[in-house]
């Protein structure tokens, strides 16, 4: 491989470093391009359910609400779902939400159906409008939160109140293992701007 270098007042000086790349620079460029156009793509990529995946689901009776610190303090709604709902996210929890505050922000939690024990959402959603179908899961609140029973994956959607983002709507997907909420990424919710 030949390489030019130009020195001072215009001269040049050429050195054979006697070693070949076996390719040109168009090809060099060809694959700067492929590898960073490939890196791009897999950061936009969404998570999907099935990389999350639980393999037992729980069929037992539901355990009864513990009441530690925040269970006593939502014991009303936390034992209604133990109550009433069977498990509906990752294979034994149950998520619930409800209104709180001047009713415009969502919260809620999962519940284990197996210990009792209760575990509040990592984040607070206001209403985005409109929803995005790919996404609905419960569109009569305006919140967007899905999830499934054979999976850890959890996704929020919103104007999320996260220290995450510029405070636009959002949407933060997380993996809930070892009953914590593991954040994943974050990515804009991209909705139609119907303001035009």
């Amino acid at each position: 491989m030949r390489i030019r270098v130009r020195l001072a007042r215009g001269t040049m000086k050429e050195k054979d470093y006697g070693f070949s790349f076996g390719f040109s620079m168009k090809m060099l460029y060809a694959l700067i391009l492929l590898i960073s156009t490939s890196f791009v793509s897999a950061q936009n990529l969404m998570p999907k359910f099935g990389d999350y995946a639980v393999n037992k689901i729980y069929h037992g009776t539901n355990h009864p609400l513990v009441l530690d610190s925040y269970g006593k303090n939502y014991r009303t709604k936390l034992r209604e779902t133990i109550a009433n709902d069977k498990p509906n996210f990752a294979g034994h929890y149950i998520v619930t939400s409800w209104v709180e505050g001047c009713g415009n922000c969502i919260t809620g939690a999962v519940v284990d159906a197996e210990t009792g024990r209760a575990y509040p959402f990592p984040v607070s959603m206001s209403s985005v409008s409109p929803l995005k179908p790919e996404f609905e899961k419960n569109g009569e609140d305006g919140q967007e939160l899905v999830y499934k029973l054979n999976s850890r994956l959890i996704m929020f959607a919103g104007n999320l109140d996260t220290d995450r983002g510029d405070g636009g709507d959002t949407i933060e997907f997380y993996e809930f293992t070892n009953n914590k909420f593991v954040f994943i990424k974050s990515m804009p919710y991209g909705r139609k701007d119907n303001s035009q």
